[in-house]
């Protein structure tokens, strides 16, 4: 199953966000604890004015709703609170589906 994963940062967490970038980044790549996750896509959202960071975007394959949000709730963003609100929604991919 594909998830789309929006996450909206919480108040004040930009500063913890620039912190665990990198290990966050790295994470996204390399997630053991989590080998039934596929992950497709990522990347931040921006405000309206097209540069400060206000969340992510990540779309993952996952066995489980549950698998998916196990997966954000344990990356870095996760463990240090920078998500002050987080949307996992099933996702049917209709275009630009790999194979």
């Amino acid at each position: 199953m594909y998830f789309a994963i929006y996450a909206t940062d919480g108040p004040g967490a930009s500063q913890t966000r620039s912190d665990l970038f990198e290990d966050f980044r790295s994470y996204l790549h390399d997630h053991p604890d989590h080998p039934d996750i596929v992950l497709h896509h990522a990347g931040q959202t921006l405000a309206d004015e097209d540069e400060t960071i206000v969340g992510s975007l990540l779309v993952v394959e996952a066995s489980s709703l549950e698998a998916a949000q196990a997966f954000l709730a344990d990356s870095p963003y996760g463990k240090a609170g920078v998500f002050g609100d987080v949307q996992v929604r099933r996702w049917n991919w209709i275009t630009g589906r790999p194979g």
